[in-house]
């Protein structure tokens, strides 16, 4: 099983005073509910992304794929 992120990873940022004063179990669930959301949010955008190249003329597609995902 992999290792549990602590909430300052999964921010990338130190969590404000608050969340900090949180207890340590309720903070690795937070951390552990933001990296599914980031992990959920990811996926579904890459689909989007996807199911919107289709509606784009082949001949351009590239070129749109590029400018939307750099």
């Amino acid at each position: 099983m992999p290792q549990q992120k602590s909430l300052q990873d999964v921010l990338g940022a130190e969590p404000p005073p608050g969340v900090q004063a949180l207890a340590p179990e309720v903070q690795e669930r937070l951390a552990a509910l933001v990296d599914d959301a980031r992990r959920r949010q990811l996926r579904l955008m890459a689909s989007s992304v996807e199911t919107a190249i289709r509606g784009v003329p082949l001949p351009v597609r590239g070129v749109v794929k590029k400018a939307l995902l750099g």
